[in-house]
């Protein structure tokens, strides 16, 4: 992924979070590091989670922040 623009590597991990994670998502914040991973919060699933590519690996590791909770009053 490297060496892309930002519309294209937004897509390509907005659609690689929603393959891994098993439902649509959508990123909040995407940033570029130093040492060229990708990192930022996305919305998955009724979750908000940070996630983090490592730009060697291709690897992809999320760290869920809170889940949304959907309240059903009778």
């Amino acid at each position: 992924m490297a060496g892309q623009q930002a519309p294209e590597l937004r897509e390509q991990l907005r659609q690689r979070l929603s393959d891994e994670l098993g439902g649509a998502a959508q990123l909040v914040s995407v940033e570029r590091s130093a040492d060229q991973s990708v990192k930022g919060v996305a919305v998955c699933s009724g979750r908000i989670l940070s996630f983090v590519l490592d730009a060697e690996q291709e690897r992809l590791r999320t760290l869920p922040m809170f889940d949304l909770l959907q309240r059903r009053f009778a």
